[in-house]
């Protein structure tokens, strides 16, 4: 009976570790299952960046000397360093998410090590707890028919076989459980390897970023000089802007008064996927009022973005609409408004317009160019979105990569 009770105590422990071993290694599949999909949106948030900060660094290297240059090469630094500091923040991301694999792994490693001792030890005192008996009783067939009745006997079999079974079982789980040991370690040294370098990359990017402050205060310097223009500059924008927006809602109340409806459009469903209204674009001023880019407590405010782009790349429609407005705003050059339903999207500072009010116009297709002055070799296009009287966001309605 001690051999009964010996191998049907091992076996019930050793059912038990195959399953606590089964969960053990679904956790560590789900964590780095986890892991690998934060660092995939990191890299793919990092990629976003890196392109805006190469366009930014293309539109850097043509830009004039006048001092509206200057005023727009500091707004493009302003966005190229904005950029680099989201970077440097997916960099850390990256390492934190890095380290804590680094530590949960530890922790694996340590069970893993523990449930290994535990193996071997339980798996030697029953070889020699059963040898003990065996040799008792001379060997398996004594152990059987030394039952005290057949159905005893037949349980003692059964047993019996099942123990030779996990016996077997006990050197692949043992191997199993090292193997899986040994493949942590190595992930944990690969982690390593990789929080590594992604350190010295963000040391990289503080470096870089770093010149380019140093570059956007030499502007601010320069700029500030002359606080009188910037304040005419802002003046001049602001007319523009209060401009547009009368003509926009003239335009609003007009089609409110009208006895027919606009045609329906599904364009609330695109938000976040519209196309770039330019390609390779920067934007210099976001949606809303924000700080100067020089002059310090002045608050400025947009309806929409600015975006500057080389002045070759055409202006294109967003989405599937109808021109409804082709107009001229003083500061702003030609403006082009087009109805999608019961949203408007605003294309400002035109020149060659290649589309007039009441025609049908598609997703992808040119409205016009940028206007650029002969010093200049880009333009800037400013674009707002609304919804019947109401401006909203266009950095939240257009995809992320232009």
């Amino acid at each position: 009976m001690m051999v009964e009770a010996c191998i049907s105590k091992y076996l019930l422990r050793t059912k038990l570790k195959r399953y606590s071993l089964l969960i053990f290694f679904t956790l560590i599949y789900i964590f780095g299952s986890a892991q690998n999909s934060e660092v995939e949106k990191l890299k793919n948030l990092r990629k976003k960046y890196q392109s805006e900060i190469a366009n930014a660094q293309k539109l850097l290297e043509k830009k004039g000397v006048s001092k509206n240059n200057y005023l727009n090469e500091l707004k493009l630094l302003n966005s190229k360093i904005s950029s680099q500091q989201s970077i440097i923040s997916t960099y850390q991301s990256e390492i934190q998410v890095i380290s804590n694999e680094i530590d949960r792994n530890k922790e694996f490693i340590n069970q893993l090590a523990t449930e290994i001792q535990s193996l071997k030890k339980g798996y030697a005192n029953l070889i020699v707890e059963a040898n003990k008996q065996l040799s008792s009783n001379l060997n398996e067939l004594m152990i059987i028919f030394s039952a005290n009745s057949f159905s005893e006997a037949y349980r003692r079999f059964s047993l019996l076989k099942q123990y030779s079974s996990y016996r077997k079982k006990q050197g692949v789980v043992l191997e199993h459980t090292k193997a899986k040991h040994d493949s942590i370690q190595a992930i944990n040294l690969q982690n390593l390897r990789e929080k590594q370098n992604v350190y010295d990359l963000l040391n990289n990017e503080l470096e870089s970023i770093k010149l380019a402050i140093s570059k956007k205060e030499n502007y601010i310097d320069k700029l500030q000089q002359d606080e009188v223009w910037l304040k005419r500059e802002i003046k001049k924008k602001q007319k523009a802007s209060n401009e547009l927006e009368r003509n926009i809602e003239k335009l609003i109340k007009e089609s409110l008064a009208s006895s027919s409806k606009y045609m329906f459009s599904n364009f609330s469903k695109a938000k976040g996927q519209l196309i770039w209204p330019v390609k390779d674009g920067i934007v210099t001023s976001r949606f809303g009022e924000h700080n100067h880019a020089v002059l310090k407590g002045v608050k400025v405010k947009n309806n929409g973005i600015d975006i500057t782009a080389l002045k070759e790349n055409a202006v294109k429609c967003v989405y599937d609409g109808t021109v409804s407005r082709v107009i001229a705003i003083p500061g702003y050059n030609k403006a082009v408004i087009v109805r999608h339903g019961k949203y408007l999207t605003v294309y400002a500072n035109l020149v060659n317009v290649y589309v007039k009010s009441g025609e049908t116009i598609h997703s992808n297709q040119d409205i016009g160019q940028i206007y650029t002055d002969s010093e200049d070799k880009s333009g800037i296009l400013h674009f707002e979105i609304w919804e019947e009287s109401k401006k909203i966001n266009p950095i939240e309605w257009l995809a992320n990569f232009n």
